[in-house]
């Protein structure tokens, strides 16, 4: 039987696409800050990770500040970058009209920004018009502010407009970078965070992640702000599942409550807080090694350097590995589309090609943080590296392959070994699908079976939460109220617990203070 089972996975994983052509790290160029020692120590360790040649470090003396102007771009950290390209000779120019040159070959197709360099570039003041349009010009064509990053990524183009974003060639690609002839663009990422050693752990994390590939739930925050991001992140839930991801979907107005019991972390898309909140304010919240997690909000790496404002770093801070934002004002269609970014990531792109595929424009506003290199799902064939932890989460993708066209062979045999082998993590599973597809006497069934055999209580409490958004999601709000209070006297030890009063403030808000007499 062994054997037979053996023999299908095999057939199975024949059918999982090819992935696409790797980026070499001869191709890599790495961008240091050489006033700040930690910038080269950190630019080192990549370059040794990764076998990148030493000779592709760039050191470059630039000030120790996130916001610079323009001129100190152009002079500081532009026109010595393009000298540097010269004089290594990566590059060929040549003139694509008569106003603009670019690169039309490139030893150089990767450009990685380590902490210390610049991050985005203010705005510059412009004189104001002396006859002004009655109708206001369309605001992102006066818009001259960006991320250095974006910039840099038309670093061979001479001569082209400042304000506003330009197309992005390689938006919604389907080849790898390396497979396509855009020499005049380059892929810029960057190591950055609040802090070095969270830049290192970022670069230890992708390597080890990447040997036995990332696995675990994958959560989903609705959140239900504008009709065109909404679509993208109920995409994204939607081929998690497809591959046999657990999903948790928050499908209400409002994100994940605080201290949400969000365990074994290893993709999250969510949406539309200034700053970070939910399960990531909890103390000691962690998610798993080589997490992708990703909140759109058009100030999310408005700062990288703190673990509280924002959204960027606060994610790098509590595991992450990779995320991206924009430093200023990008407007929801200039955004990264989480939809072909989780695409492209579920293919085998590395973290560079999956973001600047789902960016439809650059020189603009978005910055990708992590090691550019990445391809967190290298492995969802079934190869890598087998870790206990990993067990359940990759079983459920060996039953996904195996009955990859029969859903119901697929449901009916993780229901058979997860009963079988007592598995909290496929029964769970189990009911988050039948949720998600409005069967709401299995999805009770599932979860009511799954809560007893988690030894952590976190998980118990999630599975909890679950029961009650099925009552909550019928209208049956005063069973979900009591079923709340009861669950608050379980888990009153729990920092999890502030999950259950969060959405008892939103069923059952308190009464209004009592209005005060007027003073006489």
């Amino acid at each position: 039987m062994k054997s037979f089972l053996s023999f299908l996975l095999l057939c199975a994983l024949s059918q999982v696409g090819a992935a696409p052509a790797a980026l070499l790290p001869e191709r890599v160029a790495i961008l240091y800050n050489s006033s700040q020692p930690e910038s080269l120590e950190l630019a080192k360790a990549y370059q040794k990770a990764r076998g990148i040649p030493e000779a592709n470090l760039i050191g470059l003396a630039l000030p120790d500040r996130e916001e610079i102007t323009r001129a100190e771009y152009d002079d500081i950290l532009r026109k010595p970058l393009r000298a540097e390209f010269a004089k290594r000779q990566w590059w060929k120019l040549g003139r694509l009209d008569a106003q603009m040159t670019i690169a039309i070959e490139n030893r150089i197709q990767v450009l990685v920004c380590m902490r210390g360099v610049p991050l985005k570039i203010a705005r510059m003041a412009e004189a104001a018009p002396k006859n002004p349009p009655e109708t206001p010009a369309n605001p992102t064509q006066i818009a001259n502010e960006a991320s250095v990053d974006s910039e840099l990524a038309t670093l061979s183009w001479e001569g082209q407009v400042l304000n506003g974003p330009l197309k992005n060639a390689y938006f919604e690609a389907k080849q790898g970078f390396s497979e396509m002839a855009l020499p005049y663009l380059l892929l810029v990422g960057r190591i950055d965070g609040p802090s070095l050693a969270v830049c290192q752990r970022m670069i230890a994390d992708a390597i080890q992640a990447e040997k036995s590939g990332l696995w675990g739930r994958a959560y989903i925050d609705l959140a239900q702000f504008y009709p065109q991001g909404e679509e993208w992140i109920r995409s994204c839930a939607s081929q998690c599942a497809d591959v046999g991801m657990p999903v948790v979907v928050n499908s209400w107005k409002e994100v994940f409550p605080k201290h949400y019991p969000m365990t074994d972390a290893a993709v999250y898309f969510g949406w539309y807080e200034w700053n970070v909140c939910g399960p990531f304010v909890k103390p000691g919240f962690r998610m798993k090694r080589g997490a992708v997690a990703v909140h759109l909000h058009s100030f999310s790496a408005a700062t990288v350097r703190s673990e509280s404002a924002n959204w960027c770093g606060p994610l790098l801070a509590r595991g992450a590995a990779v995320t991206l934002g924009n430093v200023y004002e990008p407007y929801l269609a200039m955004t990264h589309h989480f939809d072909v970014l989780q695409k492209r990531l579920l293919e085998g792109y590395t973290w560079i090609e999956a973001a600047y595929a789902s960016s439809p424009v650059v020189s603009w506003q978005v910055v990708v943080l992590g090691d550019p290199l990445y391809r967190p799902f290298a492995h969802l064939g079934g190869s890598g590296e087998k870790l206990p932890e990993d067990r359940s989460y990759r079983a459920l993708r060996v039953a996904k392959l195996l009955h990859a066209e029969q859903d119901s062979k697929f449901l009916a045999e993780t229901e058979r070994i997860g009963r079988e082998k007592t598995n909290p993590v496929m029964l769970e599973a189990l009911g988050l699908i039948h949720a998600q597809r409005k069967q709401e006497a299995q999805a009770l069934r599932f979860f009511l079976e799954a809560k007893p055999l988690y030894q952590n209580e976190a998980d118990r409490l999630r599975c909890d939460l679950h029961v009650i958004g099925l009552d909550r999601d019928a209208g049956r709000t005063a069973m979900a109220v009591k079923n709340l209070r009861d669950a608050q006297l379980v888990y009153a030890d729990l920092p999890e617990v502030e999950a259950l009063r969060s959405w008892l403030a939103i069923l059952d808000p308190p009464p209004p203070p009592p209005v005060q007499p007027p003073q006489k």
